[in-house]
């Protein structure tokens, strides 16, 4: 932590620390929710790409 901080002059990242470890929940709920949107928004812009006549 050290690092980061001295990296990016100062700034605290302690605030950032947890104090216990991350579950497989904590790593894999917001990849599937990342997912959801990015499916989403590849689904608008292909849906927008196809309206405006490629």
């Amino acid at each position: 932590m050290g690092f980061m901080n001295a990296l990016f002059h100062g700034l605290d990242f302690s605030r950032i620390q947890t104090r216990r470890a991350l579950s497989w929940w904590d790593v894999v709920y917001p990849a599937i929710v990342f997912a959801v949107w990015f499916f989403a928004a590849g689904v608008f812009f292909a849906w927008l790409r196809n309206r405006l006549g490629k």
